[in-house]
């Protein structure tokens, strides 16, 4: 081999040792240990990615309960007694005149009254019940219950009368004819109870012509 061979060789040599030595900082620049800051920034988005998915499990679970406690009570929202007793709400019952039974109907003529005694229409539930009380066992003739869309359709207002009209069919004649009627109603606003009871008669027939 002569010097010329020599020299070419030698100079390849250093050549690639040096491309070698450059490409060492490479690798280990993507080889090297993460990053102080990186290593605390993803700690924190795992601490907060934790926190989200608690806070969203306790929100379906309230949620949940939220939905069961609507469908198995249902939501009112009611006003303080403070700001309800600025308002006119039911605190008491008054029958009607006509309020009886007329063969095999009872018709039951009554309206909730305010603080003053006023008549006020108010929305809300009836359990109506007729006893015969002259009985001494088993008195109780019928007991009938109007929801509050079934009161709405219940409800005169056309002058001169005032008032709910409940109608309900005997499933048996009772013994006497004095009779005692007995109505429960909760106020739909401030779901308060009432009840009023009335002594009434029953007549033969079922015409209209006294009213």
């Amino acid at each position: 081999m002569n010097a010329d061979e020599k020299g070419t060789m030698k100079r390849s040599f250093l050549i690639c040792v040096h491309l070698c030595a450059s490409a060492v900082p490479l690798i280990c620049i993507g080889c090297g240990k993460p990053n102080a800051a990186n290593i605390i920034v993803r700690k924190e988005n795992q601490t907060l990615q934790s926190k989200i998915d608690d806070l969203t499990r306790q929100h379906e679970a309230d949620s949940a309960k939220i939905k069961s406690l609507e469908e198995s009570k249902g939501t009112l929202p009611t006003l303080p007694n403070d700001r309800l007793s600025q308002l006119f709400t039911t605190h008491g019952l008054q029958f009607g005149k006509l309020t009886g039974v007329e063969g095999n109907k009872l018709r039951v003529f009554i309206v909730p009254t305010d603080d003053h005694g006023d008549p006020i229409k108010s929305a809300g539930t009836f359990t109506v019940e007729l006893f015969d009380l002259a009985q001494a066992d088993n008195n109780l003739v019928g007991k009938w219950t109007f929801d509050n869309e079934q009161a709405k359709k219940a409800w005169q207002g056309t002058w001169p009368l005032y008032t709910y009209d409940l109608e309900a069919t005997l499933d048996k004649q009772p013994a006497h004819d004095d009779l005692t009627v007995r109505v429960t109603f909760t106020d739909l606003l401030t779901q308060r109870t009432f009840t009023a009871q009335k002594q009434i008669k029953r007549t033969p027939g079922t015409t209209d012509e006294h009213r």
